[in-house]
């Protein structure tokens, strides 16, 4: 059912009606933008596995120890054992394999910023 045609149809002209039909013109194109954005993705919900492993103290620098582990892993395994491809902390890059779209490569700052997430993330 179109309801901008239905409220054409039964509501009388007025200046009321106009208001209500901008309403629902504004809904409807909210509506339509509701499920887009941004959702914690691949790598996040790949994080929080690896921080539950991990253990206390959560710091960056275990995180980093734990991602050249799986790297490793991904080397002796094969790929279906882990995303991460390979850790390199002299260009301070992590490339990790992503489902859809293929090889990514993210600065520490980015894994940083995803740490602190999964971090204050991790109980709920």
């Amino acid at each position: 059912m179109n309801i901008p045609s239905y409220i054409e149809k039964t509501l009388p002209p007025s200046p009321e009606r106009d208001r209500v039909m901008n309403l629902v013109r504004l809904g409807l194109s909210f509506e339509q933008q509701q499920r887009l954005g941004k959702r914690p993705g691949f790598l996040k919900d790949y994080l929080l596995k690896l921080l539950t492993r991990i253990g206390n103290p959560l710091t960056f620098e275990r995180l980093l120890e734990e991602l050249e582990l799986e790297a490793v892993r991904r080397d002796m395994h094969g790929s279906a054992s882990s995303p991460i491809e390979k850790v390199d902390r002299v260009w301070q890059l992590i490339t990790y394999h992503h489902p859809r779209n293929g090889r990514q490569q993210l600065t520490f700052k980015t894994i940083r910023n995803k740490f602190t997430w999964c971090k204050l993330n991790l109980n709920k």
